[in-house]
């Protein structure tokens, strides 16, 4: 019998300008929605059954566990688990489209969460916010994939705005305040090719080594940290804590220089953000440091830095919009200069975030 599907979800992925590794920690980031996401297309059925490509699982959304799955589909049915509290899930056929690149650092996680729970949101009738909808999404990565994300990448996904960026406070990740971007500037995503599995990198390893040092410290939250006293702290402990608090500050900076349009700033806070995160954090590789390293040299390029959790993945340019073409050919050649590596150069917008309707209601 030929899928028909009922309902449609898009959900997008997300590119962060600064921020980075400070959501856990109560803190600031100030990423956007993208126009690349994934699509979830279902149809009511006997019981779910989710195709992406040659990856196929089937299970009972009301009794569902993540140990039931294989790994792929737990961020599908961690969101099962999670919607459950709003009641009984009608179970679906679900098929999953994406035009979204993993292992990027685009959040493609977040783009599935926020596409599939928006999809059950709708097919069950169930009425909470895109807010809940964001922490749902946050919950079934922390207790299902085993992932210790904090909530940005669900929140930009959920509240996207087009042509904007979304400073958000991540103790208040319902309120995002949406700040337009330059329509004379580009955001290009640099992938470096080189993949990563956070759930199984140093992700959650740094995680805890905030942690530690927060308690430390004796706050609850290191986005509480006015002053950094490092004597009380191990010296791993000492480093990624100046990267968390510093990152803050710049995150505050950031918004600033772009609402007063200070491109100087703009770029010389991304630069740091990204040192910061190779040296105090981390968190970067030689392939992350070659391609923010050769956008630096770029006179098209406002700013450039590693985004998403690192350890491969992409960095994020804020480029001359008239002179994109050259800025990525430029970066292609210099990246494989460097590395003897082929990387990818996406030209990408600020979009909305995740919509979910009746497939002939659509739009």
């Amino acid at each position: 019998m030929p899928f028909v599907p009922a309902y449609r979800s898009f959900a997008p992925g997300r590119i962060n300008l600064i921020g980075e590794h400070t959501d856990y920690q109560g803190g600031f980031v100030f990423p956007a929605a993208i126009n690349l996401g994934i699509e979830a297309l279902a149809a009511p059925a006997e019981v779910t059954t989710v195709t992406s490509g040659d990856l196929y699982s089937v299970f009972e959304a009301n009794s569902v566990t993540a140990a039931d799955v294989e790994p792929w589909a737990r961020y599908v049915a961690g969101m099962a688990i999670e919607l459950r509290a709003w009641g009984h899930l009608p179970n679906l056929e679900i098929h999953l489209n994406s035009n979204l690149p993993m292992g990027a650092g685009l959040s493609s996680s977040a783009a599935l969460e926020m596409a599939i729970g928006a999809l059950w949101r709708l097919a069950a009738g169930f009425e909470f916010s895109n807010a809940e909808l964001a922490l749902a999404g946050q919950r079934a990565e922390n207790l299902h994939v085993g992932m210790a994300c904090g909530i940005m990448d669900q929140t930009a996904s959920a509240f996207g705005v087009k042509g904007h960026a979304l400073a958000i406070d991540t103790l208040e990740p319902g309120s995002p305040v949406a700040v337009p971007l330059p329509p004379d500037l580009a955001l290009v995503a640099c992938d470096t090719l080189v993949k990563h599995t956070h759930a199984s990198s140093g992700y959650n390893e740094r995680r805890a080594q905030v942690e530690s040092a927060a308690r430390k410290l004796g706050v609850n939250l290191l986005r509480e940290v006015t002053h950094l006293d490092e004597s009380v702290l191990e010296p791993l402990e000492a480093a990624r804590a100046r990267h968390v608090v510093g990152e803050n500050l710049r995150v505050g900076l950031f918004k600033t220089a772009l609402e007063t349009s200070d491109r100087a700033a703009m770029g010389a806070l991304m630069r740091a953000s990204h040192i910061s995160l190779r040296d105090d954090f981390q968190a970067s590789c030689p392939e992350l440091d070659a391609m923010a390293e050769v956008a630096w040299t770029r006179p098209e390029c406002i700013g450039a830095r590693m985004t998403g959790g690192g350890f491969g993945g992409a960095c994020v340019a804020l480029v001359e919009r008239a002179q994109t073409e050259a800025f990525v050919a430029a970066m292609a050649r210099g990246y494989t200069e460097r590395t003897g590596r082929t990387g990818a150069l996406l030209v990408v917008e600020a979009g909305d975030g995740v919509q979910a309707s009746f497939v002939e209601k659509f739009e």
